[in-house]
């Protein structure tokens, strides 16, 4: 006999697997399921959220799946105030919405729940690389690529930013700056 709880975290892994599998329709539908039985499951509105702003061919911030998304995500965030993944998944939608300084707003509310978080940090890099910043940018992602190494093929553009900062000349050389 399973213990109390287990068949729905199995429940939850299968909506889950959905997802993955990009059977979003599926996915969406096992999610309410479990969210209908446990409107507490914090993971299956975040995972819900998610999949929610997949499903749109062309997201916006007033359609039904959009609205619904980020209710979700704040459904979320109440359950769990501790937890950094409501916050850096309104993060990435903002930023998937063109909405880069909500986003960084949402990724500072991850970092203040749980510091050690290279992709919200990655994600503020980019952004910050994107609005011309390119102090900030590299300062960024330094900080990333110390929480996370491995992010170092995912940031091709630091090199650029460091060049537009005037931290390397045209050959890819550092430039000493006096202090």
């Amino acid at each position: 006999m399973p213990i109390l709880g287990r068949s729905k975290d199995a429940e939850y892994r299968d909506a889950a697997r959905l997802l993955n599998e990009g059977r979003v329709q599926g996915a969406i539908e096992a999610l309410r399921r479990i969210i209908e039985k446990n409107p507490n499951h914090s993971n299956a509105c975040i995972t819900l959220a998610v999949a929610l702003m997949e499903i749109q061919a062309k997201p916006s911030r007033e359609s039904p799946e959009t609205i619904e998304a980020f209710a979700l995500l704040d459904t979320a965030a109440e359950l769990n105030p501790k937890s950094p993944i409501p916050h850096f998944n309104m993060g990435v939608m903002l930023r998937n919405l063109g909405l880069r300084e909500e986003a960084l707003v949402c990724f500072e509310k991850a970092l203040e729940r749980e510091e050690r978080q290279p992709l919200a940090i990655a994600n503020m890099a980019e952004i910050n690389y994107e609005l011309e910043r390119w102090e900030e940018s590299i300062r960024l992602a330094r900080l990333a690529l110390i929480r996370d190494p491995g992010l170092e093929s995912a940031m091709g553009w630091v090199r650029v930013a460091m060049r537009k900062a005037g931290m390397l000349d045209h050959d890819g050389n550092v430039i000493s700056r006096s202090e």
